[in-house]
């Protein structure tokens, strides 16, 4: 099957392979996923979800699938076109078009002379409601009289309700979808299917499910149809009197944004070779896409979700090592926006909260990532000049007031033996393998704990600035419960004592462990790349690369260790290649020397670029890959990397 990108030019690529769908998001929460073989079974969570909401924070799925039959055989496409604002599955004799919009769904058919069929198929559950009892669809007609319409027209609405069981007593809920502009040549189907999905069963998670045949509709001319969908019948009327209002304001917003946002990203010159661009401009989209503006509890949030199909939610660790992409495609006022919510929720033990909505598992590092992204979008203004434009001192005040007090709490909560202790499966790799809980003291926790007495440090001389001179030195006379700068600098002394390790045999080898003092505290991990990333100024740059050289003969794998064991997480931190990962590694390795670690960058940018335009979901990057061969799994939008791969390509071509 061919795969095409397409904004204003074109790139191409026949492809085989078993795990690809399109993917559509709206910044409402909403998503649309069909395989790009509508025969492939591929998980339960291709369809369309919508986002409720409010009451109760969860997706609800509507539509299954949809597909064509010639009477016979259900019909395959020849080439998918990822066109940013729609897909297309394009057949021999006419073309399907898919195109979410904040209130529903448009399905155009394109091109068409042959009589086919299309069929629809349905599963309205919650996106975790695995109960297949108690599943009644009723469908039937009303009349509607749409905007600028003079006449009543028929719109199909089907009703689903659930109950608790299949004696049908105790209703749980009821939903809407509504379907305008089918003509009178259809057929109720009135069915149940049971499908197992390939995917889902390869990551042990559950894949098999009852499917609702509904529709079979006689296709022969173009035609459009329109789905709306609500948990209110009056509310899934007013969505598709809304687009159906609305459709050529629809059409304009989509061009402008073709034309003036992902047209121009595409022509920069400085990105070398047409794929990563193509990358580059569908990563951006990505982005804008799981930037998500949501009613949550009647309050409006806005903020990243982790990832799609099941990561949406906005966990902290995830939204802000992505943050730094907004800024550098210059939307600092939505990263200001995050950063200021976090900074409002710090906890009494200096930290912030793991998870909106909450969860148990504690987080380690994202009150670090949290101050990072605050060091990151100061030097980022600092260096357009621009910086009172976005953060004025009353705000950069409060920036170091609320620091002071998260490094305040944590050394009363955190600091022992001279570092940062963490409790088991607070860090990033938070599952265990082989009682392996990554708990204790690690390297990358100490790194971003140094960040902050970094960032101390540069706000005391931000908005100080008073020095006097004593026995010929600058001395500054701000008073605080702490001396930061002496405490920055024993830190990083009491890190290096502790975590790197020197070897010489034959030559000198330069190895930073993973931990202290800690279970598998001297397994060699890639975490030695995010302290770099975080703090580089913990090692001159002649130990960096030792650690690096070291750290690659270990690590690097042409996809060579441990299989992607899915759901069941024994490899998911301890053998998976999580795409995050490898960005920021060749983000530190660019910058350390991007010479000398050319080789390694390359593969890494190559290996993100062929996930994100030709695997997985089209267009959007995965979480992580099996080590033992390039194949990427888990969620297959996952936030962290698209946003690193943003980072990657600022950091190599803008």
């Amino acid at each position: 099957m061919i795969i095409t990108h397409n904004v204003k030019e074109k790139i191409s690529k026949d492809v085989n392979k078993d795990n690809i769908s399109l993917f559509l998001m709206s910044k409402r929460g909403n998503y649309f996923s069909l395989s790009a073989d509508p025969s492939k079974n591929i998980s339960n969570f291709n369809g369309w979800f919508n986002f409720l909401g409010n009451e109760k924070y969860s997706l609800y799925k509507s539509i299954e699938n949809i597909y064509h039959d010639d009477g016979k055989n259900m019909l395959i496409p020849r080439e998918i076109s990822n066109d940013f604002i729609y897909f297309d599955r394009i057949y021999e004799n006419f073309v399907e078009r898919f195109t979410l919009v904040k209130n529903g769904l448009i399905y155009d058919i394109l091109k068409k002379k042959d009589l086919t069929h299309i069929n629809i198929d349905l599963d309205l559950r919650d996106i975790f409601d695995f109960n297949d009892q108690g599943r009644i669809y009723n469908i039937y007609k009303e009349k509607i009289i749409l905007k600028g319409k003079r006449s009543q027209e028929d719109i199909l609405i089907i009703e689903y309700t659930k109950y608790s069981d299949n004696a049908l007593n105790n209703v749980q809920g009821k939903h809407f979808m509504i379907i305008y502009g089918l003509e009178d040549f259809y057929e109720i189907v009135n069915k149940w299917q049971k499908k197992d999905y390939d995917y889902d069963r390869s990551r042990g998670s559950r894949s098999g499910f009852y499917v609702y045949n509904a529709l079979k509709i006689a296709s022969k001319n173009e035609s459009r149809i329109i789905f709306t969908f609500s948990d209110n019948k009056e509310s899934a009327k007013e969505k598709l009197i809304d687009i159906v209002h609305n459709m050529k304001l629809i059409q304009e917003v989509h061009a402008n944004y073709i034309d003036n946002t992902l047209s121009q990203k595409l022509e920069l010159q400085e990105i070398t070779g047409k794929d990563s661009a193509m990358a580059y401009v569908n990563s951006i989209h990505a982005l804008d896409g799981i930037n998500v503006s949501i009613n949550v509890d009647h309050k409006k949030l806005a903020g990243l979700w982790a990832g799609l199909p099941w990561f949406f939610q906005f966990w902290a660790r995830d939204e802000l090592i992505s943050l730094k992409a907004l800024m550098l495609e210059k939307k600092f006022e939505i990263a200001k926006l995050i950063l200021f919510r976090h900074i409002n929720e710090l906890m009494p033990d200096g930290r912030i909260s793991n998870l909106y909505p909450s969860t148990q598992l504690g987080s380690a590092d994202a009150i670090g990532w949290l101050y990072r992204r605050v060091y990151d979008i100061i030097i980022l203004l600092e260096e357009s000049s621009d910086l009172s434009k976005h953060i004025n001192l009353h705000e950069l005040k409060y920036l170091r007031e609320r620091l002071q007090f998260s490094i305040k709490q944590m050394m009363n909560n955190y600091y022992t033996n001279e570092l940062i202790i963490n409790k088991p499966l607070e860090t990033w790799m938070d599952t265990f393998s082989d009682n392996d809980y990554r708990e204790g003291f690690r390297i990358e926790i100490q790194a971003l704990f140094l960040g902050m007495l970094r960032l101390m440090n540069m706000l005391n001389n931000m908005l100080a600035n008073k020095f006097v001179k004593k026995d010929n030195k600058l001395v500054s006379i701000t008073k605080s419960e702490f001396d930061y700068r002496k405490l920055e600098r024993e830190f990083a002394r009491v890190v290096r004592e502790r975590f790197v390790v020197k070897i010489i045999n034959g030559k000198e080898s330069v190895i930073m462990n993973d931990g202290f003092n800690s279970s598998n505290a001297d397994v060699c991990r890639p975490n030695l790349f995010l302290a770099h990333y975080i703090y580089p100024d913990l090692l001159h740059n002649e130990e960096w690369e030792k650690v690096f050289d070291y750290a690659l003969e270990k690590l690097w794998c042409e996809w060579d260790t441990s299989k992607y064991t899915g759901q069941n997480n024994s490899s998911y931190h301890r053998g998976d290649s999580w795409f995050f990962i490898n960005n920021l590694a060749a983000v530190a390795m660019h910058h350390l020397n991007k010479e000398k670690y050319y080789s390694y960058i390359v593969k890494i940018l190559n290996a993100s670029t062929e996930d994100i335009l030709y695997d997985g979901f089209i267009g959007y990057a995965s979480e992580l890959s099996s080590a033992l061969e390039f194949s990427p799994g888990g969620c297959f939008c996952q936030t962290w990397s698209i946003a690193t791969y943003i980072e990657l390509i600022h950091e190599m071509f803008l």
